[in-house]
């Protein structure tokens, strides 16, 4: 957590309900980012391509996180408004071209369009919500993160079973509650904060300098703790899922089974993400790291002797270890940038661009070695290794990268030990000397009372002063007598006082 900033007790009557809002329309607006990542609205159609359609929608977001970057990026203030009526009608359109597209037959214009569309409103919108949450403590954060995946998911699942008149609906009123939501809980979190807040309200600048406390800006060692593990992994993930899950939609299940498969693993990694990030005071991400990518490397290793049904065993796996490792990622941008508004919207649209381009490079790279069903022996051999490859250096990089922070932090400790002992001994050196100044000690008498002030023993004075041992009792006596005490242990007593 980052020290030093408010937070907003979500314990209290007047920030509870903000929160739970700001909860249900981060969900409802990810059941719609969920409609688009999985395809359902056209999935069913015969003509619809998912690689044609996934081919837009990843670089889109890329593209449009980035784009939102250096918008808010940017030294001129920035009004929030005017990005968040870009995302909100980005994500209408959308809606819209995927309802034309699903009564004309899935036509490739329209397709594509949604696809960019979303990926638009999902890159302007997605960043603003995260924000929302800066306020709260780690634990309320990371609540509202896995709430937002799992809630998202079963609105989503839930929708898919229903005709698709009444799911293009409940898509549409679920866009439009997440607006509504997104709006009172900003508004309501000026109140409950009352100052804690990074960003004013809907209609203010976009995390100008004024809305965050004046502070140090993030180190570089901050920087690199967030993406150097967090986001190298989630994007060398993000390619070993886009590899593996183009290797399971070549499999003997239907793309509808697929997708729903891969959809479970998104819950189950909510719910992981939830209990391990929800319920620590300082849950340690690289260990979660180290675990997701050990079971993924072994499951890889099966990959070329198993039946093409194995693939979609495995891509439940790696859907689940990609989401889990995605949403830590989210939570530590969010966590480590809490203090700074414009930081942490340029960094949470940073880390929701990565793992779209992760993603995109896997699928292409599938596609391009034909992997598959159909793949022979040889490819998906070839392949394995290199997932394996990746996933390994990740971990070794994962570890590397504590091991250094790790003695870091152990050399910042002892130079702090070691000041804390200069200036004790400073100190003590100082109250020596008002005692022998007061009492009318002599110089030997001074540097033999600095040495039992420290507790040093007969023989370790008699060889730091070249004394002999009756020589030094003898100044000892003297000493207890000008200072009227009967044991060394008082001596240190007086200095200490």
């Amino acid at each position: 957590m980052t020290p030093g900033r408010q937070l907003i007790d979500v314990t209290s009557g007047a920030a509870r309900r903000p929160f739970l809002v700001a909860v249900l329309g981060f969900a409802l607006l990810y059941a719609v980012c969920v409609s688009f990542f999985y395809s359902s609205w056209l999935v069913g159609q015969p003509d619809f391509s998912v690689t044609m359609f996934d081919n837009a929608l990843n670089p889109s977001i890329f593209l449009a996180s980035v784009l939102f970057s250096f918008i808010v990026g940017a030294k001129l203030p920035v009004k929030r408004l005017p990005l968040l009526v870009v995302g909100y009608v980005a994500f209408a359109a959308a809606i819209g071209g995927m309802i034309a597209a699903a009564l004309t037959g899935a036509a490739p214009g329209l397709v594509s369009g949604a696809a960019i569309a979303a990926g638009v409103g999902m890159g302007f919108v997605m960043p603003f919500y995260f924000e929302l949450f800066a306020p709260y403590s780690s634990r309320a954060i990371a609540a509202a993160c896995g709430m937002m995946s799992l809630g998202g998911m079963a609105i989503a699942m839930v929708a898919d079973l229903l005709p698709s008149p009444v799911g293009f609906a409940l898509y549409a009123a679920c866009l439009a509650g997440s607006a509504c939501c997104f709006a009172y809980a900003a508004r309501r979190r000026e109140g409950a904060g009352a100052g804690a807040t990074t960003a004013p309200a809907a209609g203010g600048t976009a995390a100008s300098p004024a809305s965050a406390p004046a502070g140090k800006a993030l180190s570089r060692r901050d920087f690199l703790d967030v993406f150097l593990v967090s986001g190298i992994c989630t994007f060398a993930l993000s390619i070993v899922y886009g590899i593996v899950d183009t290797a399971a939609m070549g499999g003997s299940f239907s793309p509808e089974v697929s997708l729903l498969i891969s959809q479970f693993g998104g819950i189950a990694a909510a719910i992981v993400f939830l209990l391990y990030f929800g319920t620590r005071s300082n849950p340690s991400p690289s260990l979660l790291f180290n675990v997701v990518f050990g079971i993924l490397a072994t499951g890889i290793l099966f990959l070329p002797f198993l039946s093409g049904d194995y693939a979609v065993s495995l891509n439940i796996l790696a859907a689940a270890g990609w989401k889990l490792v995605m949403l830590s990622l989210f939570f530590l941008v969010v966590v480590t940038y809490a203090h700074d508004g414009k930081r942490l919207l340029v960094g949470i649209s940073l880390a929701y661009a990565l793992p779209r381009l992760g993603l995109f490079i896997g699928q292409n790279i599938a596609l391009f070695l034909g992997i598959g069903s159909t793949a022979d022996f040889v490819r998906m051999t070839a392949v394995t290794f290199f997932l394996l490859y990746l996933v390994l250096m990740v971990i070794w990089m994962v570890n590397s990268h504590e091991r250094k922070k790790a003695v870091a932090q152990a050399r910042v400790a002892d130079e702090l030990l070691d000041r804390m002992a200069h200036e004790q001994q400073d100190v003590r050196r100082a109250r020596c000397d008002v005692l022998a100044d007061e009492h009318g000690l002599t110089n030997r008498e001074k540097d033999i009372l600095y040495l039992l002030a420290q507790g040093r023993d007969l023989a370790f004075i008699c060889e730091t002063l070249f004394l002999s041992k009756n020589t030094v009792k003898s100044y000892q006596k003297t000493i207890y007598a000008k200072l009227d005490v009967h044991s060394k242990q008082e001596i240190i007593d007086r200095t200490q006082d």
